[in-house]
């Protein structure tokens, strides 16, 4: 290796030192920038063909040298920083986060009302920053400006979501379960009354919730008890009495204590057919909210035995009280209620959640993961792109038994922190300093030893 070789040698040191070094200042300066993959170096040593003899080494005349290149870590997973915000979330494991790039914003104002309508570029951008918030349009954005990309809950087809703010709806009451051991020993007109709420059509927050009494009296007949249903509303009030009877053990296949017959004259009411193991339900149609809503009263099953794990029965036996036990009742009504926020869960579903603690789940975030991540053309904003390196995206749902994709979950109100460890690059940092110096003392003396050839020849 001639001198000019030598110098040719610790220049690419130089020049090694100074881009690793450059790839540390980058780390250092985004150490605290969420969503950030560090960017390690690597190092690649250059050998010249052959020049003269058999070894393109041992006996070459020129140079070798050393090559420095960027070494991405794009799949590094970064630490959790737990912010509380329900729109916020992180990604665990492997997987990219589809965001829009916005080509325009527009706002306007409509019967007083502020929108806006936000339209992205047909460019598919991924990142792992997920520290969105909802903007002044009810569109997902994060910190970079980037709109989130959801899919409609089940499928991988994203698309820039808008969040719908609209009121939930109420679902009307239909069906309601009772369940109750009426006590044997009650004395004769003793009374038990319960009160269900009821829920119309019209329903809101604060209205359209009514109340069905349910009144169980004892009668002087042995095993006998009515049944009195009342709405307290407009048109038929009144519902009823039922004669609820409980067998007494002489009419097999009735068992003792178990429901047996239910029969009345009103015509209101629609009573099941008393037969053994069949369905022991009870109709009727009360006006809520000034219209009609026919509701079934599920009393469980003739003939059945008491099974805490039922939602509907009754039965007659002894209570040391001589009150009703394990008494039970539900119906499947919903308020409508006002939009309060949106908050995603750790499969990624995108929750909407009401102010009478409803929810409903219509979307989901899609991840993206890629055959070699640390290929992906990075950009600004922590953002990256596919190239034909790291091969295009492959859309998966972490709520995908199969998962082909291989993605991870997600850590709601959290979002992902830099994968940087200063204390990594301060080492470095300092053995590239040292490696910088050393290439520099060879550079100087090969020009002291150039210099002094020059000299010889004068």
């Amino acid at each position: 290796m001639t001198f000019f070789g030598a110098l040719g040698t610790a220049v690419s040191g130089v020049n090694a030192a100074a881009t690793w070094v450059g790839s540390i200042s980058d780390n250092i300066a985004n150490s605290t920038t969420n969503g950030y993959k560090v960017v390690n170096t690597a190092f690649s040593d250059l050998v010249h063909n052959k020049v003269l003899g058999e070894s393109p080494v041992i006996d070459s005349t020129k140079q070798g040298g050393v090559l420095a290149s960027a070494k991405f870590e794009n799949r590094a997973q970064g630490g959790f920083l737990q912010t509380f915000q329900t729109t916020n979330i992180a990604v665990s494991g492997q997987g990219f986060i589809p965001v829009g790039r916005p080509t325009s914003i527009v706002d306007t104002t409509v019967d007083g009302e502020s929108d806006r309508t936000v339209t992205v570029d047909s460019t598919t951008y991924f990142t792992r920053l997920g520290d969105f918030h909802m903007d002044a349009g009810n569109y997902l954005v994060n910190s970079n400006g980037y709109y989130l990309l959801a899919s409609p809950l089940g499928t991988t087809r994203t698309q820039l979501l808008k969040v719908d703010d609209s009121p939930i709806e109420a679902i009307p009451t239909r069906n309601i379960s009772f369940t109750a051991n009426l006590p044997a020993n009650a004395t004769n007109g003793a009374q038990s009354r319960y009160s269900i709420p009821v829920y119309d059509a019209n329903s809101t927050a604060t209205t359209g919730q009514h109340d069905l009494q349910v009144t169980w009296t004892k009668t002087a007949t042995a095993n006998e008890w009515q049944l009195q249903l009342d709405s307290g509303e407009t048109g038929q009030t009144s519902f009823g009495p039922v004669t609820v009877t409980f067998a007494d053990g002489s009419t097999p296949p009735f068992v003792a204590g178990r429901l047996q017959s239910m029969t009345t004259a009103d015509a209101g009411l629609t009573l099941t057919p008393s037969t053994d193991g069949g369905p022991a339900t009870i109709t009727l149609s009360p006006e809520f909210g000034g219209a009609a809503q026919e509701l079934t009263l599920d009393l469980g099953f003739f003939n059945a035995n008491f099974d805490a794990t039922a939602t509907a029965g009754l039965t007659q036996f002894t209570t040391p009280t001589g009150q009703p036990s394990n008494v039970d009742f539900n119906q499947d009504g919903l308020p409508g209620a006002e939009f309060k926020n949106v908050s995603f869960n750790d499969l990624g579903h995108i929750i909407y959640n009401y102010g009478n603690g409803r929810s409903q789940t219509l979307f989901q975030v899609t991840l993206a993961n890629f055959r070699e991540p640390d290929r992906l053309d990075r950009l600004d904003d922590t953002t990256f792109l596919p190239t034909s390196s790291s091969g295009t995206a492959i859309f998966g749902n972490s709520d995908d038994p199969d998962n082909p994709a291989a993605v991870g979950r997600f850590v709601p109100a959290t979002v992902e922190q830099s994968t940087v460890d200063i204390a990594e690059q301060m080492t470095f940092l300092v053995q590239a300093q040292q490696a910088y110096g050393m290439n520099s003392q060879v550079i100087t003396a090969a020009d002291q030893m150039l210099s002094r050839l020059i000299d010889l020849k004068r």
